[in-house]
């Protein structure tokens, strides 16, 4: 189970696991690092994924939007952490899409809701997530496709 207290090595760990699998198309490691059902909420609105196949779908678009962009880099650094009574945690991160090491838009801040689980810190929530139709054009559907 993980640790009742969020360290500053689970939040390192915890932005790796949410980055790498963009570039890689490990699945398996960003769906390890949520906890369903799984809100994002955007500026086009809410989308949330209920199902495993939900997961792979909205997974996949974004693979897609990665390679049209051409990123080579996801870079995510900490910008805060804050436990909540409840044994959440709200963390903090402000996100970098590169190519290149040129930005392909601007850099932005989202914050992710964690909770402790036997495998790890997972997310149920990102606020302020980007989606792919940001990028893609195409219109959001609350299944996240």
């Amino acid at each position: 189970m993980s640790s009742a207290v969020f360290t500053d090595s689970d939040f390192a760990e915890f932005i790796a696991d949410i980055s790498a699998p963009f570039l890689t198309g490990e699945i398996a490691r960003w769906r390890a690092r949520i906890r369903l059902p799984f809100s994002m909420v955007t500026g086009s609105g809410q989308v949330t994924l209920e199902t495993d196949d939900d997961v792979a779908r909205n997974f996949r678009l974004y693979l897609n939007v990665v390679k049209v962009m051409g990123l080579n880099l996801v870079h995510r650094e900490p910008v805060g952490v804050e436990h909540c009574e409840d044994g959440t945690v709200l963390a903090t991160y402000r996100t970098q899409l590169l190519h290149n090491g040129t930005r392909m838009v601007e850099p932005y801040t989202s914050t992710a809701l964690l909770h402790p689980d036997p495998e790890g810190w997972r997310m149920s929530a990102i606020l302020n997530a980007r989606g792919h139709h940001d990028w893609s054009g195409r219109p959001l559907k609350d299944t996240g496709e």
